[in-house]
């Protein structure tokens, strides 16, 4: 295994000491200012600084193979402190920095969903996305035929929507990057064990390239130019799925209903129904290239989360 020229403990420790580059129910995540490279992800279950800086000292992290050949989805590089319990788990991580900006519109502010400063966000974000160029769709195309092949799949929350803080936009590079992962989930009730795409489909790709959908559906779906930005954005994904020959077969939510839920999503999104007839039949007409040969050995995959 190639090693990676870490942060050191002193540039850990005090980019803890800052304000952090975000915060979730499970973990703060600090952007290491003095290398770019990398930010540092601690479990809010972690002890005092004080008690971290000392034994970080003492207890070196582990590193990790480039299971992803070298591309970056702000994955765990090294870790430290594993829960012994469960061998998947560390209270802090250094990560890859991904560049970019969340459109998980909410954590921007804590306006009301009707306020004109929400919908303005909202707006102004899913014309950011119309306008992004075709090479940018076709990159998490890319990536996520690359994950299926690796066994990992784009996060979702509660396995419900995928969630909108885990794939950033970035203007500069006009590129989306996905930024949070999770391994392929065999054992669950209503999962078919063997299946080969997890979240990686059109159907939950959309869902995370919809800005506002579940913050704010009951307000702003209904509004006008949102629905023109939408049905816009439905296109795009749809025909970027055309072009790399991805389709929503054999992932979590099985291939009997497919049509059933973008039916749902699209009438909830309030797209004209010319628009959604033509959609459907566009996405369920699609033939599966994959692109990459599924590996067969388990990798290891360590990062700091919460616990059920």
């Amino acid at each position: 295994m190639d090693e990676r020229e870490l942060p050191s403990i002193n540039e850990i420790v005090f980019a803890i000491n800052e304000v952090p580059l975000g915060k979730g129910e499970e973990a703060s995540v600090f952007k290491i200012d003095t290398n770019s490279k990398y930010t540092v992800r601690v479990s809010n279950d972690a002890p005092s600084i004080e008690e971290l800086s000392e034994r970080l000292s003492e207890e070196p992290f582990v590193q990790l193979p480039d299971i992803f050949q070298k591309r970056n989805y702000a994955q765990s590089v090294a870790y430290w402190g594993l829960d012994p319990d469960d061998k998947t788990r560390a209270m802090v991580t250094i990560n890859l920095y991904a560049p970019g900006f969340s459109m998980e519109i909410h954590k921007h502010g804590t306006e009301e969903p009707a306020s004109s400063l929400a919908m303005a966000r909202t707006i102004t974000l899913s014309e950011r996305i119309v306008n992004m160029p075709d090479s940018a769709i076709d990159q998490l195309y890319d990536d996520l035929h690359f994950l299926s092949s690796r066994g990992f799949s784009i996060d979702t929350g509660n396995g419900l929507f995928t969630n909108m803080g885990n794939i950033l936009l970035s203007d500069r590079t006009e590129e989306f990057r996905i930024i949070d992962l999770q391994p392929f989930i065999r054992e669950h009730p209503g999962i078919n064990r063997n299946h080969t795409k997890g979240h990686n489909t059109p159907f939950y790709l959309l869902e995370g390239l919809l800005p506002g959908m579940y913050k704010y559906r009951n307000v702003h779906s209904t509004y006008g130019p949102l629905i023109d930005c939408r049905t816009e954005i439905v296109s795009k994904v749809i025909k970027g799925a055309q072009r790399n020959h991805l389709n929503d077969l054999d992932g979590y939510s099985g291939n009997n209903s497919i049509e059933e839920k973008w039916r749902y999503l699209l009438s909830q999104l309030h797209i004209p129904e010319n628009y959604i007839n033509s959609f459907i039949k566009d996405v369920t007409s699609i033939k599966q290239q994959d692109r990459y040969y599924p590996i067969r050995d388990k990798v290891n995959f360590i990062r700091v989360s919460g616990r059920e």
